[in-house]
């Protein structure tokens, strides 16, 4: 406060003699003085401590980036060192893939061929079940119609007395007594 108040009285002094002229450009550097040296006496403390956070946070964000730039370089590394390994992996998987498919494309026919086999035996199958059933009615059929002709037959040479129906049954009766 000695100091400001030596420089007021000392700059009274020097305008009341003249030796400095009190015009708008000398008050204007007198403010600006004045404004400098107040906010560097009051804010010092302020702008130190807030300086120094930046500063704080810089070094922060600098190691960070150090670090994470230290860890990607060390993990493309482990990559590159597993590269080499990753590369013979996939040829062994791609000669296993090619022994695998040659094997299946050999044993393609006889797998078509065991399928032939399946669907022809399930054909010969149907069609001998269908042989056996239409024997069953082929046989059902031709008992039916005999069964039928017998009775007729039976019924021309009893009831209505026809001689040719008489003279066939007197010689299937002989030729199944000669069979006796």
């Amino acid at each position: 406060m000695l100091n400001f108040s030596i420089v007021v009285i000392l700059s009274l002094i020097l305008i009341s003699k003249n030796l400095i002229l009190l015009n708008e450009e000398t008050l204007i550097l007198l403010c600006f003085v004045t404004f400098c040296w107040l906010g560097f006496t009051r804010l010092k403390d302020s702008l130190n401590a807030d300086f120094d956070g930046q500063k704080k946070e810089i070094e922060v964000k600098l190691l960070e980036s150090f670090e994470s730039t230290v860890n990607s370089l060390m993990a493309n590394l482990k990559w590159q060192k597993f590269y080499p390994i990753l590369i013979t992996n996939f040829g062994t998987l791609e000669k296993q893939f090619t022994i695998l498919s040659s094997k299946v494309t050999k044993q393609i026919p006889t797998i078509q061929n065991q399928e032939l086999q399946k669907t022809y035996f399930k054909k010969l199958s149907f069609t001998k079940r269908l042989e056996e059933q239409t024997g069953k009615v082929i046989s059902l059929v031709l008992v039916k119609k005999i069964e039928r002709v017998t009775l007729l037959k039976y019924f021309y040479s009893t009831k209505i007395k026809m001689p040719t129906f008489q003279c066939n049954y007197k010689i299937a009766l002989r030729e199944y007594i000669e069979t006796i």
